[in-house]
Parts: C-alpha cells; sequence; structure tokens
C-alpha cells in the first residue's frame, strides 16, 4: 500500500488531474459497432465531458435533476460527470426496472432531463409523456459515438440525440475557447455538501429508497480508496462488467482508475464477458459474487473435463510449497487457467454480498489476488476492503481510512452484533423521508447498515449476514442463511441456492428450507433426469453437508424451483420474492 498523501475535494479534480498526468493515456476502449473498436484517452475525454457540461448548464441543470440509464457508455460517464459539473442532481437508473417503475421515479425525482440509451427509446417516446416534469429526452447511442461533432441543435426539439447535445456543447466550447473566458467555467467551482447524486436503491428486499449523497460522499471513497488501489499503474486495464449506475462500479470500476491512469475497457454485457476478456487482456477485474463463483466453477468443471484434477491440485500444494521459499512459478504452472483471463489478471475485487472464501483461497492458489470488499449505496458505497496487496480469505477487509465501524450487540453474550459506521462517506438521507432517515441513525449520529458481524484481529471486519435475513431457531439462536448458502459451493448439482426459514403447521417449530435451482447439466451427466431423482441426490448432498453444521442449522428440507432466481441489475437475488 503507498504512503503517498491523496486527498480528492471535488469530481472535477478527478478529471482535471488525470488529464494533466495522463493526457495522452488510453481511458476508454470500447466496441461502436460489432468488432469496431473506439479508444478515448484522458485528454480527449476532458474536453469531451467540459463540453457536456457546458450543453447541460445551457439546459438550466443547475440544481434540476437529471435521470441517466441504459448501458454502460462513455455517454453515460459524461452524463453523469457534466451534471455534477454543472450543479445538478444526477438520478442514475436500473436500466432493469419495469417501464411503471421508471415513470414512477423520475416523477418522484422531478426529472428536468432524461438521458437513456437506444434500447430505451421506444419506452420514452411512449411513456416520455407522462413525466410531467422532463422538459428534455436525450437519446445515447454508442454505436453513434464519435468526437467529431457538426450536428445542428434546435433548443425547441423536446427528442434529440447526445450527439445534437455534444454539437450544442461543442460550439458553446469554441466560443469559451475564442474568448479564453475562465469566468464560463465559474460553475465548475460549487459547493460539494449539496445533494447532487440521488439513488433509488433496487433493493433485494422489495423496498427502495433514494438515497441522496454529495461531493464530500464520493471524494471521501476516491480519497480512501487511493492507498488501497494504488498497485495499480499506467497501462493496467480494468474491464467493466458490472452496471454503472451501481454505485460500487462507479467507484472501483469507474473513477479509481482516473487516479492511476489506467485504462478502462467497456464490456458489450453480460453474454460477452468471455469474449471481451479475451480481447482486452484485463489486469484487474470488479466482480460480485455470482460471477466470481461463476468463474471458480467453470475452471474446475474444464478441469474435471480435461481429466486434469490430480495435476492442478498437486500443482498448488507444489507452488505453495516453493513459496515459503520465495519462489513463486504459480504463472507458469497455471498457465492455461491464466489464459483463460487473458493472460494478465492481478486482481479481483469482489463485492455486493457475501462471498465463499474457498473462491479467494483458489485463486490466491493460482496466482490470481481476490480482494472481497464490504459496502452499502447508503455509504457511497465503500466502507472496508482488504486491500490489493494483503490476503485474507474469510474477511470483507479493514475499514477504509476515514470511515469508523462499531458493533452494536443486542446482547452482551452474542459473538456478533450490528455493524454501525460513521464518516464522510455517510449519506444526507433518504429523499423526500425524514422519518426513514431517523430509523437508521443512532443517536450519536452514526449509520445502522442492517448487516450483521463483528470485528476480528488487525481490526478485520467479518460479515455474519443481513439483518432482515435472520432465521430465529426454537433454541432462539440466530442462523444467518448466507452462511449456510456458501455451504452449496461445493454441490455442482446447484446452480443457485436460497435458505429460508418455513413455520411447520403442525408443529410451530421453524423449520430451515434450502429452495435450490438444480444445475441441469450436471444432473443430466449423472443420469438424474426427473424432478423424483434430482430432489433424491440433491437431499442426499444437503444430509452430508449437515454434517459439516451445527445442529440447530441442520436444513430439514429442499424444494427444487426450475425457473432462476429473479435478480437484481447487480446479481443479487431478490429474496422478497422467495415465498
Amino acid at each position: 500500500m503507498s504512503n503517498e498523501k491523496f486527498e480528492l475535494k471535488s469530481l472535477y479534480e478527478l478529471v482535471d488531474r488525470a488529464n494533466k498526468l495522463f493526457p495522452n493515456e488510453i481511458l476508454y476502449r470500447f466496441n461502436r459497432v460489432k468488432d469496431e473498436e473506439v479508444q478515448v484517452t484522458y485528454n480527449e475525454f476532458y474536453h469531451y465531458v467540459r463540453k457536456a457540461t457546458l450543453a447541460m448548464n445551457a439546459l438550466g441543470v443547475k440544481d434540476q435533476k437529471v435521470i441517466v440509464m441504459g448501458e454502460t457508455t462513455v455517454q453515460w460517464v459524461a452524463t453523469y460527470m457534466a451534471t455534477v459539473f454543472a450543479g445538478g442532481v444526477i438520478v442514475p437508473l436500473d436500466p432493469g426496472l419495469l417501464p411503471e417503475e421508471i415513470v414512477n421515479f423520475a416523477n418522484v425525482a422531478e426529472a428536468k432531463v432524461i438521458v437513456y440509451s437506444k434500447t430505451f427509446e421506444s419506452l420514452f417516446n411512449e411513456h416520455g409523456e407522462e413525466i410531467k416534469s422532463a422538459e428534455k429526452f436525450i437519446m445515447n447511442d454508442k454505436s453513434a459515438f464519435t468526437l467529431e461533432l457538426d450536428e445542428e441543435y434546435n433548443d425547441s426539439d423536446k427528442y434529440i440525440t447526445f450527439k445534437n447535445l455534444m454539437s450544442y456543447g461543442d460550439k458553446l466550447y469554441k466560443e469559451y475557447n475564442e474568448s479564453n473566458d475562465e469566468n464560463k467555467f465559474d460553475f465548475f467551482d460549487q459547493d460539494t455538501e449539496k445533494m447532487q447524486i440521488l439513488l433509488f436503491t433496487s433493493g433485494t428486499t422489495g423496498t427502495s429508497k433514494g438515497v441522496m449523497l454529495n461531493q464530500r460522499n464520493i471524494c471521501a471513497v476516491e480519497t480512501d480508496i487511493y492507498p488501497v488501489f494504488s498497485v495499480l499503474k499506467v497501462g493496467d486495464l480494468i474491464l467493466s462488467v458490472l452496471p454503472v449506475h451501481h454505485t460500487y462500479e462507479m467507484a472501483t470500476g469507474m473513477f479509481a482508475p482516473f487516479m492511476f491512469g489506467a485504462t478502462i475497457a467497456i464490456s458489450d454485457g453480460i453474454k460477452y464477458v468471455t469474449k471481451n476478456i479475451k480481447q482486452y487482456k484485463p489486469t484487474i477485474m470488479t466482480l460480485v459474487p455470482l460471477f466470481a463463483s461463476t468463474f471458480y466453477k467453470t475452471i474446475w468443471k474444464n478441469i474435471e473435463k480435461q481429466g486434469k484434477t490430480k495435476k492442478v491440485k498437486f500443482g498448488i500444494k507444489l507452488t505453495k510449497f516453493l513459496r515459503v521459499f520465495g519462489i513463486d512459478i504459480r504463472k507458469k504452472v497455471f498457465k492455461d487457467i491464466h489464459e483463460v483471463f487473458g493472460g494478465k489478471l492481478k486482481y479481483l475485487v469482489v463485492g455486493g454480498a457475501a462471498l465463499n472464501p474457498e473462491i479467494v483461497k483458489f485463486f490466491h492458489a493460482i496466482g490470481v489476488q481476490m480482494s472481497q470488499g464490504y459496502g452499502i449505496t447508503e455509504c457511497a458505497p465503500l466502507i472496508s476492503v482488504v486491500p490489493l496487496d494483503k490476503y485474507n480469505p474469510s474477511s470483507c477487509g479493514k475499514p477504509m481510512d476515514g470511515v469508523s465501524v462499531r458493533i452494536e450487540k443486542e446482547r452482551e453474550e452474542d459473538d456478533y452484533g450490528e455493524i454501525v459506521v460513521t464518516g464522510k462517506n455517510v449519506m444526507l438521507g433518504y429523499y423526500k423521508r425524514p422519518d426513514l432517515t431517523q430509523e437508521v441513525m443512532t443517536e450519536d449520529g452514526w449509520f445502522r447498515t442492517g448487516d450483521y458481524g463483528y470485528i476480528g484481529k488487525k481490526n478485520y471486519i467479518y460479515i455474519t449476514g443481513r439483518k432482515k435475513n435472520i432465521i430465529i431457531a426454537e433454541n432462539g439462536k440466530n442462523i444467518f442463511p448466507e452462511e449456510i448458502e456458501e455451504y452449496f459451493e461445493s454441490i455442482p448439482l446447484v446452480e443457485e441456492v436460497v435458505v429460508v426459514g418455513r413455520e411447520n403447521k403442525d408443529t410451530g417449530d421453524v423449520v430451515i428450507v434450502a429452495v435450490v435451482v438444480p444445475n441441469m447439466e450436471e444432473c443430466d451427466k449423472h443420469g438424474f433426469h426427473d424432478d423424483e431423482t434430482i430432489y433424491e441426490a440433491i437431499n442426499h448432498a444437503v444430509h452430508d453437508l449437515n454434517q459439516k453444521l451445527a445442529s440447530y442449522k441442520h436444513i430439514g428440507d429442499v424444494e427444487l424451483r426450475k425457473e432462476p432466481f429473479e435478480k437484481t441489475a447487480a446479481r443479487k437475488i431478490k429474496r422478497f420474492l422467495v415465498k
């Protein structure tokens, strides 16, 4: 970890600093159409976002809401930054929302401008008039991205393209350059304490709240990330695969690279991740546990298919022994696995939910450092992370430098309690809901995360589960379903699982039930083709699993589910829908 002092005070400073330090380095790489790759330098993006800011300022977005939604694009990020730079409030929306939800959030936010990808063109053409506050609808088309701008802009048009907007900004930028009047950019010098980011949490609990953040919140996280990510350098490439409206992806995948001159490669979408990995050869990726688990299972599946299980396990033991003497040959021994990730992968940063420690151990064993982080939207979002140069398979890291964490126990004899946080990263509150804000704040002003855990040696945080998910056993003991779900990683027949508590109607006792989506490919391979044989096979595996658990955590029943669980855009299961 670097000891260099770094403090970010505004998002504009992030862009300005990067332009001064890394002007000719590649900031973005993406495929415009099919395999036509576009590259954008730090300097090009700097001028691009300044043009967008002048256009947004001319649209009168100061203190107004601007919605942005759609796939990750350069235009998406430029919209976010330009809105903030022009003094407006950016409202990133989950592209997985239903049309009525999008309209509802837009009306609640009283959005003045809506920027959306071409995917949603028909939606806003059909429902745009239902958003009474909206004055401008701007369609962003990735395939139309260009730094050369010559289109006409008509202020009277309600529906325009992002290229129209940028052409307007380009005209204003030329006028600014001709006048050389810095006062035209005086709106950059703004109040970093006021709300400028409004995030409607997608939530796995069925509730959605508007989280209000300011630039201080965002900049505090980036300041704290700096020493943690300081192993990055010019030439490193991060592949962005997570939805960009999520604060975790914005903080680590989009903003952090600016501090080190790294390159951001924008994925073509979840279906094309494998193809993009081969194309861009990333050195770092930020993931959610579902992605990490999928990678892990796929690797072992291929190892077994090739009959190399014993060879790989021996290689893990051998390289571990040699590292005791300072000899590290993991990259050579596991070259075939590294080639799957492009051959240059060094780091995987995982956050968003609990991660099985066995996955961390495996990637560490083959020479890829996997660091787990912990955060929540209300904390912009990072609370803790395992530094990229450290190894801890079970913890979600130490609190960030600017964050204080304490554990509030319900009973003195408990080993865990609710994780409570304070710091510059903590939100301003919930939009138009002071009552809900009061509920999550302690009397002395600390934020209640709703997560249970404990602080171990060297100040490392360990998560046990979400407060809302706890199952209360008959003996009064608390059971965290997330802890039990981790064990299912070792059962190939199981694709997905959610552990819930069901009340036995006859006895009134709580029964722990595993709701399972079978891995049909694995089931077919072992000759389990119908519900009965699949149930028996999985139930047998669960019986073996119970031997590893305390008796009060034993799974009492298994329910099969044919369809995958519904998930948020960040690939987290919506547990509230599991009845």
